[in-house]
């Protein structure tokens, strides 16, 4: 079990601007890690853009690989954790909960009027992506925090739900300024690879 990233945006429908970026790729290699985070950049964004205002949702990536836990705060400030599917849902959305409270306190009144990518300082995204690697662990701090009771509305849904009708994610991928052509191919090679194997 295990979270890749922290992202925050300010919500917006088409294409929300990053306000605050962490990454934890240590498990993968050097040379996959930067289209690992293009990746995870593309697809937070893509369904940051897709979360309705005041919405939680869980989309699970195609081919098993992870899910994307996301809330939309009523103020407009988003947050999008990645974590592999082992990870448990109500302990990544105490995690987003949790970082939604302090980023707001932190930069009230500045992540309001950002309109392109931006890195706002948050070392405390950092910390909360360390503590929250182990959800045994961080599950045992965030009792002493109430407990949350919106997790009932949470919608589960697959990255082929979030797309619009006769949207492919190949053509998403082509039109997004967040993948190089270099993450794009690593992406259809691994596809193609992975849809031969699924034949046997």
């Amino acid at each position: 079990m295990k979270l890749l990233a922290l992202t925050l945006y300010r919500h917006k429908e088409e294409s929300p601007p990053e306000v605050s970026a962490h990454y934890e790729l240590s498990s993968f290699s050097f040379f996959h890690r930067g289209a690992m985070k293009e990746h995870i950049k593309f697809h937070s964004r893509v369904i940051v853009a897709r979360t309705a205002v005041g919405m939680r949702q869980s989309v699970e990536f195609e081919q098993g690989i992870g899910k994307c836990h996301v809330f939309v705060h009523p103020s407009g400030l988003a947050c999008a954790v990645l974590a592999d599917g082992e990870y448990p849902m109500r302990v990544a959305f105490q995690l987003v909960s949790e970082v939604i409270r302090v980023f707001m306190e932190k930069h009230s009144g500045t992540w309001q009027t950002v309109t392109t990518d931006t890195q706002l300082e948050f070392p405390e995204g950092d910390e909360f992506l360390q503590k929250f690697q182990n959800p045994a662990e961080a599950d045992k701090i965030t009792k002493i925090e109430k407990e949350l009771d919106q997790v009932k509305d949470i919608v589960i849904k697959s990255m082929d739900d979030i797309l619009k009708r006769g949207e492919s994610l190949d053509a998403l991928m082509q039109k997004s300024n967040d993948l190089s052509t270099t993450s794009y191919q690593f992406y259809r090679t691994a596809k193609k690879n992975n849809q031969c194997c699924k034949l046997y």
